[in-house]
């Protein structure tokens, strides 16, 4: 405190300077001082509450990851498990339907008998293709709700680390600006 002081006079001395002037350069000196001490003291706490803020955030996201990637994963196979299936059924229907509509041509003026066969074939068919349909859809459904409820399980905590993260950021504008040096 004695070189400060010292260097403070040195630098700010003149000729007719006198010990009044040399108290109030020690006031101001240690008013200077104090206050970087509690600028100091300040950072260290935005820096400690930082830390906190980041060792949450990384529990957060690990949570996210472990309850979201085996949704992902069981998603991923559900869809690779059925596409091999929903392509054969879909060349399976379009050789019968193709089939069917071969037959009905070709056997457009045979006996009512021949037309009776025709048509049992033909209303089988639509019973398959309804219910291949009706599997079809269902696989889309089940696939639609996986992604939503996939994408609301992580929409909801991005959006609560946002505003934590916007709550941070009003809240360090605050100290600044109510900071004696924060109005320049």
């Amino acid at each position: 405190m004695n070189t400060l002081n010292s260097l403070a006079i040195v630098f700010f001395q003149d000729a007719s300077s006198s010990a009044h002037d040399v108290h109030l350069m020690r006031f101001y000196v240690a008013f200077i001082a104090a206050a970087l001490m509690l600028q100091a003291l300040g950072v260290l706490l935005v820096a400690i509450y930082a830390a906190k803020f980041l060792a949450v955030l990384h529990s957060i996201s690990r949570n996210v990851e472990e309850k979201a990637l085996p949704m992902i994963v069981r998603t991923s196979d559900l869809v690779r498990d059925l596409t091999p299936k929903i392509n054969a059924i879909s060349t399976n229907v379009e050789q019968a339907t193709y089939t069917v509509r071969a037959k009905v041509d070709e056997l457009g003026e045979t006996v009512s008998e021949l037309n009776k066969t025709v048509s049992e074939a033909n209303s089988r068919t639509r019973v398959h293709v309804a219910r291949v349909d009706g599997m079809i859809s269902e696989a889309l459904d089940t696939t639609e709700d996986v992604s939503r409820t996939v994408q609301q399980g992580i929409r909801v905590p991005v959006r609560e680390i946002a505003a934590i993260i916007a709550g941070i950021k009003v809240a360090v504008e605050t100290l600044i600006n109510r900071s004696p040096f924060g109005k320049r």
